[in-house]
């Protein structure tokens, strides 16, 4: 099996992105990231005028590729996603960092499936982000995280995912927070703003989405 040890990864997957545009500056910024396709994530790579480094599917919703690369072929009848495996395969190989691209359209379900992929992946040791075309998101558990103020990114939220993060703080931005408790019931940390030349959140207990949005 081929290492990747120390590289970047992107997967793409299959979801119904008509406008990838943001996958091209993306691209532009991080020129040697391995690009990984999950089944019928293929179609995106002649929009964004790049090879792939590796094809993983079972391809019931996609064609065999005929391209010269990698291909793991997965039986459908499986426990986890396309998505999902070929995570599990990145992370295999030694990628520490991960992103996935065309993963939040269309159903409800893909989109809930491949947010939690950010928590396996912090169990294994891997940051990994989840991007669209307005969104970059990423899990924060039990640490301190520094946001850069940035056009492209203005706002940022907290979603909790456990019932509640405690030992929450936030400074440099719009509504600071000192050693607030948040619940995933009744959240409030939605719609902040970077005002400072970057703002620092460090959460003490629990887990949660940190989402960067530009508009």
């Amino acid at each position: 099996m081929e290492t990747w040890q120390g590289r970047e990864a992107l997967i793409l997957s299959g979801g119904p992105d008509k406008d990838v545009t943001y996958i091209t500056r993306f691209l532009a910024q991080h020129p040697q990231i391995k690009i990984v396709c999950a089944d019928s994530g293929t179609r995106h790579l002649s929009e964004i005028g790049r090879q792939a480094d590796l094809i993983v599917g079972d391809f019931d919703s996609s064609q065999y590729p005929n391209m010269n690369c990698e291909v793991i072929a997965l039986v459908p009848e499986k426990d986890d996603t396309d998505t999902m495996h070929a995570l599990q395969v990145v992370i295999d190989r030694g990628c520490t960092k991960v992103w996935i691209a065309c993963a939040t359209g269309g159903r409800l379900d893909h989109l809930l499936s491949n947010l939690s992929l950010c928590e396996y992946a912090h169990e294994r040791g891997c940051m990994c982000r989840i991007l669209d075309m307005q969104n970059e998101l990423c899990l924060i558990a039990q640490q301190s995280v520094s946001i850069a103020k940035d056009n492209a990114y203005p706002y940022f939220s907290l979603i909790p995912l456990d019932e509640q993060i405690s030992g929450l703080t936030i400074t440099g931005a719009k509504y600071p927070l000192t050693n607030a408790i948040v619940k995933r019931s009744q959240m409030y940390t939605v719609s902040n703003e970077v005002t400072a030349q970057q703002a620092v959140i460090t959460l003490q207990s629990g887990k949660a989405f940190l989402i960067r949005s530009h508009d």
